[in-house]
Formats: C-alpha cells, structure tokens, sequence
C-alpha cells in the first residue's frame, strides 16, 4: 500500500500490474480493500489502481471531516488520476463510488470507459411516476439508519445498510468474511459524515447522457428493487451502454460473486 498526496491530504492506493490504467471506486462505508477479490484478475492484463477516499481508511482523518462531500471526493478522484500519470483510464465505481465516475463529464479526456455499480441516482426517478412506490418504500426502510446515524451509532447504521442494501435480513452483516467484516467497521465512523454531507447537484438523464466513454452498467439479480430500477433508468439515459446483471448477488456483487463479476469486466475492457 502507498501514500498519494493530493489536494493536501494523503490517501492510500494500492497498484499492480501493466497496461491500460484501471482505477477502482468503492462505495460509502468501505476503502479500497473492498477491491481485492478484483486486484489480481484485473493486473494480468492492465494497471490495477485502488485507492481510498478521503476519511475513508484506518489513517488518521486530516481534520473533523467539514470537507466530506461528493465534491470532495470528485476533485481528489480527478487529482489521483493526474498524479498518477493515468489518464485515460478505465472508471470502475461501485454505489456512492458509481456517483463520482461522472467526472467524466467534467473531464472527458480523463476517462477511456466507465462501469458504475448500482449508483444511487435517486432523482432519475423523481419525474417517473412509477417509481415512486419503489422509491417510497426505500426511503421509509432508510430511516433506521438515519436515526442510528444521528444518535451517533454508527456501528448500528452500517449493519443497517448492510441488511437493506443487500436483501439478506437481520443478523446478515454478522455472518460475512470477518476481513470484510472488519473494514466495514473500520469505516463506521465515516457514517456520520456521509450523511451529514451536503447533496450533491442533482442529475437530469439528459446531463447524465452527456457522458461519452463507453459505459458499462452493473447489477446484482438479487439487489433490492429500488437499486436495479436505478440501474434500469441509467442505461436509458446513457447512449450506448449495457447492462450486465451479475447472478447469485446483490448489491455488493462485485464482492459476492467476484468470478462472473471479473469476467463481465474483462470483457468489457477488452472491447475499449
């Protein structure tokens, strides 16, 4: 693991391999070992970079946090691509992650291809009445984890999110890989900034259509309605993209389902 210093803050990354950059996002909550199951399939053929978002880790925080925001995240994630001589690369980012891959639209000269992982573009579905029952439901299952959040039990409102995000009931977070286990708990205290955090400017799909890198979208078969409804509109909105549902996963399907995930991937990248 590595030190990268950009916008006055060190973040950690991890790289491996040669080739065509491939720069790996993860979500809310995580850091870049969520990325492991991917490392050593991705550097046979390309250059593997991970790393962590700012507060994200086990380093100490570089203050109190104030600074925690997609905006923040997006302007380090432009500085990491450019400080690691990368760009273009390939654009690999998973929920909250999937949000900050459109920097592409800001820097479409930065970014070969993207692949967004179920990213929680909630106001694709505002104008789209259909939704809305969807949509409701998962803002009333959501308000556990803001309660938990606000009362400063982070631990509770990850395991929460854990249950919800991936459709597997009470009690789910406790029976995963402890080493997975552990870096979601090693990321609890980031819970109360992301959700403290001011919401980013909200998307049009004829903004998001903007984006012109080859684009991949990924799901899990069994991810919660309201994320694969998302991933549904995103295709819609985004010219020339597919959809890959990933079998036997939900929302963390990279992880759960690593083997058809890679594959899907790699065939992807291969075609850009």
């Amino acid at each position: 693991m590595r030190q990268l210093r950009v916008n006055g803050v060190d973040l950690a990354y991890i790289e491996q391999g040669t080739g065509a950059p491939v720069v790996f996002v993860h979500g809310a909550w995580m850091d870049l070992r969520y990325w492991e199951p991917q490392r050593q399939a991705i550097a046979t053929q390309y250059r593997f970079i991970a790393y962590s978002l700012r507060y994200h880790g086990t380093a100490p925080w570089p203050d109190a946090g104030q600074h925690y925001s997609v905006a923040t995240h997006s302007a380090d994630l432009v500085a990491c691509i450019r400080q690691l001589h990368a760009g273009p690369v390939h654009l690999v980012g998973l929920s909250s992650g999937g949000r900050l891959t459109l920097v592409a639209l800001q820097y479409p000269d930065l970014v070969r291809s993207l692949t967004v992982l179920e990213p929680p573009m909630d106001e694709l579905l505002v104008d789209r009445p259909e939704a809305q029952p969807v949509r409701d439901a998962w803002w009333q299952a959501f308000a556990p984890i803001d309660t938990a959040a606000h009362a400063g039990e982070a631990i509770q409102a990850t395991k929460l999110f854990f249950e919800l995000a991936n459709s597997q009931g009470a009690g789910a977070f406790d029976i995963q890989p402890e080493a997975f286990r552990q870096m979601i708990l090693d990321n609890a205290r980031t819970v109360p900034l992301a959700r403290a955090a001011p919401r980013p400017p909200a998307l049009s799909c004829a903004t998001l259509g903007g984006a012109k890198a080859p684009t991949l979208v990924v799901g899990g078969a069994q991810s919660p309605r309201y994320l694969t409804l998302i991933n549904e509109v995103v295709v819609q909105c985004l010219p020339g993209s597919r959809l890959v549902v990933i079998p036997q996963a939900t929302h963390l399907m990279s992880h759960q389902n690593p083997a058809a995930f890679n594959e899907a991937l790699l065939h992807f990248l291969a075609q850009h």
